[in-house]
C-alpha cells in the first residue's frame, strides 16, 4: 500500500495538470457584444482610450426633466452599525468600506474593504490607510458601448420593453447624487432621475441596519409615474458588481467569476458560474431558475451578491446573464460580472413602487455570508468543486485545530498526524498483506522463473502457465490494501480544493519566512518573472516544494524492494515523479507542501522506526491468504475461480473438437 499511495496520487495529479496544461480552454477572445454593439477584439490590439465611447451630452431642454447639470464623485468611508440582537459572537469584525460613487450612471465607481490587508508587512498607519484595503469592485475603461467610458457597479439598465423610458442611456445620464447621513456619519448615498419620458427613478444604497454578518447593504429601487405613461410591466437590468478585480495572480483558481442561483426560498437551489476565461462569448445567460436567489460576481477571496430583501423583491429576479470585459488596449478578457434581469413595473400615474433588494459585500467566510442566508453559502461550496463535502470538514477540523494551536499551520501538521493515526490500523493491515504477499512470491519465485524459461518463445502458454501457478499457489494480489488509498486519496484532493480557495488561510503565518500558507512560501522572490520552456512561471525561489520532493525521493528509498519484476520497475518509475510532481506543484499553497512533507516524514518514521520496534508479520497464513484480506480480495477470488472454470471449459471444447476431427479423418 505504501508504494501504491503516492503512486496513486502522483498519478493522478500528473493526469489532472496535463490535461490542463495541454487541453484546457484556450485563452478567450473578445466577441461580438450583441445585436447592434460590438467590442474591438484584442487580436486587433484591443480597444484603446481613444477608441471609447464618447459621453453623450443630456439634454437641458426636455419636458419634466429632473438630473445633475455637472458630473462629480463622492468617496465615504462606511461602518456597520452594531450588531442587532441574536447575532453570534464568533463571526469576527463588522463591515468596513470605502465608497466611490459618480453621479455619471448613478454607480459604484470603487469599493474597498477594510479589516484586511493587500500585502503583508504593514505598519498600523499603513493598515488604516485605505489604499491598502483589498478592493472589492473598481472603474476600469474599456471599449464597450454599454459602459459610458468606464464600469460601474449598481449601474441599471434599460432593456427592450423599458426602452422608451430613456431619453440617454441611464449609465450616460448624470444622476442627482445625495449623501445619506452626515459626512462624519455617513449612512450611503441616494441616485435620483427624471430623464423627461415620464418617470422618475431612484436608486437608494445605504447600511443595512439589521444584517446580522455586517457586511451587507439595502439598495432600494423606485420607480414614480410622472404622467403620460400607461402602467404596466418593464424589464431592467442591474449589475450588481462590476468589475470584481482578481485577488491574486493564481493560475490554479480563474477569477472573477460570475454566479447565479436559483430558485430562491428553496433549500437547494441549483446554481451556474462563469469564469472570466471560460470561452470567446463576450456574453450570455446564467443558467438559473427564476426567482434567483441570488447573482453577483465574486473573485477566490471577496464577493458581492444581490439577492431580494422580501418577497416581492426576490420575484422580481427573473434571470441572469454575465458579460466579459477586456480593459482598453489590454489585448484579452481580464473580467467577468453578473447581471440580474428585473422585472419591475411603471405604476399607475402619480403613484410609486419600490422594491428592496440585499447586497453582499464582504469575504467569502462560510460563517459571515450564511449568517444572513443560507444560500450564499453555494458560492464557497461551488468553489471547493467536487471535494466540498470532504473540504468542508478538513475546513472544520482545521479551525478547531487552529483553535488549539493559534497557527494554521502547526494546525495542518496535526490534521496530518490525525489522518495518519486514525488510519493506521487499516495501513498495518495493508502493509500484512503486503508482506505475505511478497513472502509467497519469494517463494515461488523459483517456479515462476522456471516457467519463462520454458515458455519463453511461447507469450501465451507463458502467462497460462502462470496464472495456473498462482491459482494452485493461492496467490493473489491484497487489493484489500487498496482501502487506505481510497480514503487518503479524498482528503488529499479535498484538502488541495480547500487551500486553494479558502479564506481562512488567506495571510495565515506559519513560522519563520513563511507568512502565508494560501500562498507558496516565496523565499527569495524575483524582481522579474522567469519562464522557463514548459515550467511554471518562476515569481520566487519556493523553498517547500523542493523539500517536499526531496522527502518523497526518501520516502521512496526506505520501501522495501518488491520480490516480483513488475512491481520492482515500477518502484524505480516512482522516482522519477516526485520531480514531475514538484514541477507542477512548485507555485501551490504553502499550506499544501506542509500538508505532504508531514505526510512523507511519517512514512519515513513508520519504515525507520516503528516497523523495527514492532516488524510486520509476514509469515504466510493461508487460510486468511486465501479468504484474501478484503472484499476486494474476494471478488478478485471468485473472478480466479471463474476463469479457472472457464479455462476448463475452453479445454473440455477443444478436446471435443479434437476427437471429433479424428473421427472424420
Amino acid at each position: 500500500m505504501d508504494k501504491r499511495l503516492p503512486l496513486a496520487m502522483l498519478l493522478s495529479l500528473a493526469v489532472w495538470f496535463i490535461w490542463l496544461e495541454f487541453f484546457g480552454p484556450p485563452p478567450s477572445q473578445p466577441d461580438t457584444q450583441g445585436p447592434g454593439t460590438t467590442i474591438a477584439s484584442p487580436a486587433d490590439g484591443g480597444a484603446s482610450a481613444a477608441d471609447e465611447p464618447a459621453v453623450t451630452t443630456p439634454p437641458t431642454d426636455v419636458e419634466g426633466r429632473v438630473a445633475a447639470s455637472e458630473e462629480e464623485e463622492l468617496t465615504i468611508v462606511l461602518e456597520a452599525p452594531a450588531s442587532p440582537a441574536g447575532t453570534p459572537e464568533d463571526l469576527g469584525p463588522r463591515g468596513l468600506w470605502q465608497a466611490t460613487f459618480s453621479n455619471r450612471g448613478g454607480v459604484l465607481k470603487e469599493l474597498r474593504t477594510g479589516h484586511y490587508v493587500d500585502v503583508l508587512g504593514l505598519t498600523a498607519e499603513q493598515r488604516a490607510d485605505p489604499e491598502h484595503w483589498p478592493l472589492l469592485v473598481q472603474s476600469v475603461p474599456t471599449g464597450d458601448p454599454n459602459f459610458a467610458g468606464a464600469t460601474g457597479s449598481l449601474l441599471l439598465s434599460s432593456d427592450v420593453s423599458s426602452r422608451h423610458l430613456e431619453t440617454l442611456p441611464f449609465g450616460e445620464e448624470l444622476w442627482e447624487m445625495q449623501l445619506l447621513g452626515t459626512q462624519a456619519e455617513p449612512l450611503g448615498v441616494e441616485f435620483r432621475l427624471a430623464p423627461g419620458s415620464g418617470v422618475e427613478l431612484v436608486k437608494r444604497f445605504e447600511l443595512s441596519s439589521d444584517s446580522k454578518s455586517g457586511w451587507e447593504f439595502d439598495l432600494t429601487l423606485s420607480v414614480t409615474n410622472l404622467g403620460g405613461l400607461r402602467s404596466g410591466p418593464a424589464q431592467f437590468v442591474l449589475t450588481p458588481g462590476a468589475v470584481v478585480p482578481a485577488a491574486l495572480d493564481d493560475t490554479f483558481y480563474q477569477e472573477p467569476r460570475a454566479i447565479a442561483a436559483g430558485p430562491a426560498g428553496e433549500t437547494d437551489p441549483d446554481y451556474d458560474s462563469v469564469e472570466f476565461s471560460d470561452s470567446g462569448d463576450a456574453f450570455g445567460g446564467l443558467d438559473a431558475k427564476a426567482p434567483l436567489a441570488f447573482v453577483g460576481t465574486h473573485n477566490k477571496y471577496f464577493a458581492i451578491l444581490l439577492r431580494g430583501r422580501d418577497a416581492e423583491s426576490a420575484a422580481s429576479l427573473q434571470g441572469a446573464k454575465y458579460r466579459r470585459l477586456a480593459e482598453a488596449g489590454s489585448g484579452e478578457w481580464q473580467y467577468v460580472f453578473g447581471e440580474a434581469l428585473l422585472q419591475l413595473s411603471v405604476p399607475a400615474e402619480g403613484q410609486t413602487r419600490s422594491w428592496s433588494y440585499r447586497v453582499y459585500a464582504g469575504p467569502k467566510d462560510p460563517d459571515i455570508m450564511v449568517a444572513d442566508n443560507e444560500s450564499l453559502a453555494m458560492v464557497t461550496d461551488g468553489d471547493l468543486n467536487w471535494f466540498s463535502g470532504i473540504g468542508k470538514l478538513l475546513l472544520g477540523v482545521l479551525r478547531g485545530l487552529e483553535k488549539v494551536t493559534g497557527n494554521f499551520g502547526w494546525a495542518i501538521i496535526l490534521m496530518t498526524l490525525c489522518i495518519r493515526a486514525l488510519l493506521f490500523p487499516l495501513n498495518r493491515r495493508s502493509q500484512t498483506s503486503m508482506a505475505r504477499y511478497q513472502t509467497k512470491m519469494k517463494r515461488v519465485q523459483p517456479k515462476i522463473d522456471a516457467i519463462k524459461k520454458k515458455f519463453a518463445n511461447d507469450r501465451g502458454e507463458l502467462n497460462k502457465a502462470q496464472q495456473k501457478l498462482m491459482q494452485e499457489e493461492g496467490i493473489f494480489p491484497p487489493l484489500g490494501g487498496c482501502l487506505p488509498i481510497f480514503i487518503q486519496m479524498p482528503i488529499f484532493f479535498g484538502l488541495f480544493s480547500a487551500l486553494r480557495t479558502s479564506f481562512d488561510l488567506r495571510q495565515a503565518p506559519f513560522i519563520g519566512y513563511i507568512q502565508d500558507l494560501s500562498r507558496p512560501d516565496a523565499l527569495i522572490p524575483f524582481d522579474t518573472p522567469i519562464d522557463v520552456f514548459f515550467l511554471p512561471t518562476l515569481n520566487a525561489f519556493n523553498l517547500l516544494p523542493i523539500v517536499m520532493v526531496v522527502m518523497w525521493v526518501l520516502q521512496q528509498a526506505t520501501m522495501p524492494k518488491p520480490a516480483d519484476e513488475q512491481a520492482a520497475r515500477m518502484q524505480r518509475m516512482m522516482m522519477f515523479m516526485p520531480v514531475m510532481m514538484g514541477i507542477f506543484l512548485y507555485n501551490y499553497a504553502a499550506g499544501l507542501s506542509l500538508y505532504m512533507i508531514t505526510q512523507s516524514t511519517m512514512g519515513i518514521f513508520e519504515q525507520k522506526v516503528i516497523k523495527k520496534l514492532w516488524p510486520v508479520d509476514d509469515t504466510e497464513a493461508e487460510k486468511k491468504d486465501k479468504k484474501g484480506c478484503g472484499p476486494l480480495s474476494g471478488m478478485m477470488e471468485k473472478a480466479a475461480e471463474r476463469q479457472k472454470q472457464q479455462m476448463a471449459l475452453v479445454e473440455a471444447q477443444r478436446a471435443a473438437q479434437s476427437k471429433q476431427k479424428k473421427k472424420r479423418k
